[in-house]
């Protein structure tokens, strides 16, 4: 029979001459792997368009034959399609960087709902806005700290700093230097608690935007150490002008 269920593919490596090996963070299960035979025959009904990162897709997951250690998918469809972030520049590197982010925390995730409508959420919101979106990767990125167990103390007030490490505002510089000044840390304050709308809302110079940024993925790589060889955020630097 097999198990419906929905997932957003984090990420698709192509195996053989016709074949997929797709990543996926599912509602129902947390992240899991399936061989897609065949993805790349020309009458294949599993095209290779469905596996595209951050689509989320309906599926069947069939039961895995003894002694095989990836599971197998069946009547794939899109749950939604995407309107903009496939055509839109901007969109699209900020999806990259999303997909990379995604890929490199979630390694062994368990299922969670809350994270799992988080992303798809975030996704749809991004697809549909208009304007005032390049404060995104700020919010997300926040958010999913806080999802992953080590969102930072929200305990700023004028003239802290923020500890890095610690991941807490702190009234003195700490001797280690994975620290934000008190001009950083107050930016950092003011995307703390906020909602997507009031977030992606916050004026940021171009040059600010940039070095909030190059901390969070600091922030990132000290609490979840499978952030190495992250890259993509520096291809979003250079689209988000």
């Amino acid at each position: 029979m097999g198990n419906k269920t929905q997932g957003i593919v984090l990420q698709s490596i192509r195996y053989g001459d016709s074949s997929l090996i797709v990543k996926v963070f599912t509602y129902n299960f947390g992240l899991r792997s399936y061989m897609v035979k065949g993805a790349f025959n020309r009458n294949s009904k599993n095209k290779v368009a469905l596996f595209q990162n951050l689509n989320v897709i309906n599926y069947v997951e069939s039961d895995k034959p003894n002694g095989v250690s990836l599971g197998y998918m069946k009547d794939i469809q899109l749950s939604s399609v995407y309107q903009s972030l496939p055509v839109e520049l901007k969109k699209s590197a900020i999806m990259l960087y999303v997909s990379e982010l995604l890929s490199k925390t979630l390694t062994g995730q368990e299922q969670n709902i809350p994270l799992y409508e988080f992303i798809v959420r975030s996704l749809q919101w991004l697809d549909l806005v208009e304007g005032q979106y390049a404060n995104f990767p700020l919010f997300f990125t926040l958010e999913l700290t806080r999802h992953l167990g080590f969102y930072p103390k929200t305990n700023w007030r004028t003239g802290l700093c923020f500890d890095i490490m610690e991941g807490v505002f702190v009234q003195d510089y700490p001797l280690h230097p994975y620290y934000l000044d008190v001009e950083t840390a107050a930016m950092l304050s003011g995307f703390l608690n906020k909602g997507i709308d009031e977030a992606c809302g916050v004026f940021l110079p171009l040059s600010q935007r940039r070095d909030l940024m190059d901390s969070l993925i600091v922030f990132m790589r000290l609490h979840a150490p499978v952030m190495k060889d992250f890259h993509s955020h520096e291809v979003l630097q250079a689209v988000l002008q």
